[in-house]
């Protein structure tokens, strides 16, 4: 390996492996630097007693004319991954005030959701037809001026412009916020919640990559390492080197490694905070990436079937009740947890190669405070149960369990250098004053420094999506940077 590039990322995560590769698509001697043995970042593949599952349930939807197709398609690997798309994708559970459990197929990509079957599933009459069908109209073709004005609008104040059923309103707010972007549905940000619900109509619900989300970002590795640029796993940065105001490279526990260019995967907050250094940054943008906010983390367990039970990838579950609040979160934390809450349920057993024949490995669990610090047992022992009473086959053939939090997922990608943050599932937030004309800027106030991945760069988009998303944007930017500003020395 070389001492000298022209880019340095640090972070393998989706963003950041995708914006190295194509950086190095175009031209660029790119230096990809990841402190875990796989690329991938949340979203890699493990393989363990012949199952091969993410560490997180994480799926990269939509389904069709996503990111994921557009970065694959543009790094020319588009034949090289297989985006399996299931149909049906799943079953959507909604439990009415009287405790009965109704069910509606999700279908897969180019069938969009039939409104006949969600306004049954949601049992919404006539004389609530005329609203609920504004609302979803005005949602679904929301032009995108119209969607930039509700930056600071959040998703119930969104919502109480319309007189919809509870049922409707829980739809909304329970599956679009804390189901898609793990934030409470009283500080998610409306436009984001808008352009999301557009891309689940048009694109269809999830696909799921053969060989499982970490076989695809390691064949965009291996896009990389195609074109002469290095991929350095297993190995920690330590430091980003800053002289003059400018990136110089990077310390890693193995060495030094110099570059004009350095792109951040790690997250804004440890980036400034911790690689960087705040010394090196006004005190006021100090004082601004302190202040952002985390998304949710996630409290989650998976479970080891000694037989098939569940027939499809996905299962949702959510009631009346299931609007989560930045309240609720509050008390969770002193252990008052609600009496309902949604859940999430899947499996990737179902697709080829995945487990072994007469077995299933099966995802649960829910939203949890991302602070690591926080014992991730309150939320599993209601998960537990709720699953138990909505899904009771599943709990009959379980074999083996293995939990985890919060502490977990920071271990794995982004260090806890901000009280409450770390564990975050997403990265900062989508929530109103951190979306659309409020995200964080890609490019850092230091010469030569960007950031990737979930925190900037991107908007509108979700878990892998939005990274991805956020690679190809900032690694067109870098490279219009790399073209204009020729390297000095620091």
């Amino acid at each position: 390996m070389a001492d000298k590039y022209d880019v340095i990322v640090v972070g393998a995560g989706p963003g950041g492996v995708t914006c190295g590769a194509l950086l190095a698509k175009w031209g660029l001697k790119t230096l990809v630097v990841d402190k875990n043995s796989q690329v991938g970042g949340k979203a890699m593949t493990l393989s363990k007693n012949g199952f091969r599952y993410e560490y997180y349930p994480i799926w990269p939807c939509p389904g069709a004319e996503s990111q994921i197709h557009a970065a694959l398609k543009v790094l020319g690997i588009e034949d090289r991954v297989e985006l399996i798309q299931p149909d049906p994708f799943g079953l959507m559970h909604y439990e009415t005030p009287s405790g009965e459990i109704r069910t509606m197929i999700m279908r897969g990509p180019g069938h969009p959701m039939d409104p006949q079957d969600l306004f049954k599933l949601l049992g919404v009459g006539e004389a609530d037809t005329d609203e609920v069908l504004r609302l979803f109209g005005e949602v679904a073709l929301m032009a995108p001026h119209d969607q930039d004005l509700l930056d600071d609008v959040s998703t119930i104040e969104f919502l109480d412009r319309y007189r919809i059923p509870r049922s409707v309103y829980s739809f909304f707010a329970t599956l679009q916020s804390e189901g898609t972007i793990e934030v409470p549905s009283d500080i998610a940000c409306a436009s984001e919640v808008v352009k999301i619900f557009q891309q689940l109509v048009t694109g269809g619900s999830g696909c799921y990559p053969a060989g499982g989300l970490g076989a695809m970002y390691e064949a965009i590795a291996g896009a990389a390492q195609a074109n002469g640029s290095d991929i350095l796993l297993e190995t920690r940065v330590e430091r980003i080197v800053v002289l003059n105001g400018r990136v110089g490279g990077v310390f890693t526990e193995k060495g030094a490694f110099y570059a004009p260019i350095v792109v951040s995967n790690a997250g804004i907050q440890p980036t400034v905070l911790k690689l960087v250094g705040e010394e090196h940054f006004d005190k006021s943008y100090v004082n601004y990436v302190r202040d952002l906010v985390p998304s949710l983390g996630f409290a989650g367990a998976r479970y080891i079937l000694n037989k098939p039970v569940l027939e499809y990838p996905v299962y949702l579950y959510f009631s009346d009740n299931t609007v989560s609040t930045t309240d609720h979160i509050i008390k969770a934390k002193s252990g008052q947890m609600p009496e309902q809450i949604y859940v999430f349920i899947s499996t990737n057993s179902l697709f080829p190669g995945m487990a072994p024949q007469g077995k299933q490995l099966v995802h649960t669990g829910l939203s949890c405070p991302a602070d690591p610090k926080v014992d991730p047992k309150t939320w599993l022992d209601k998960v537990e149960a709720e699953v138990a009473r909505i899904w009771p086959d599943v709990v009959k053939h379980i074999e083996e369990r293995e939990y985890y939090g919060s502490a977990h997922i920071s271990a794995l990608s982004r260090d806890s250098v901000v009280p409450g943050a770390g564990g975050e599932c997403i990265g900062l937030g989508q929530i109103v004053g951190q979306c659309g004309k409020h995200k964080p800027s890609a490019k850092a106030p230091i010469i030569g420094l960007f950031y990737v991945g979930a925190d900037a760069g991107s908007t509108g988009f979700f878990a892998n999506n939005l990274a991805v998303a956020s690679g190809m944007n900032v690694a067109k930017t870098v490279l219009q940077y790399f073209k204009t500003h020729p390297a000095k020395p620091g």
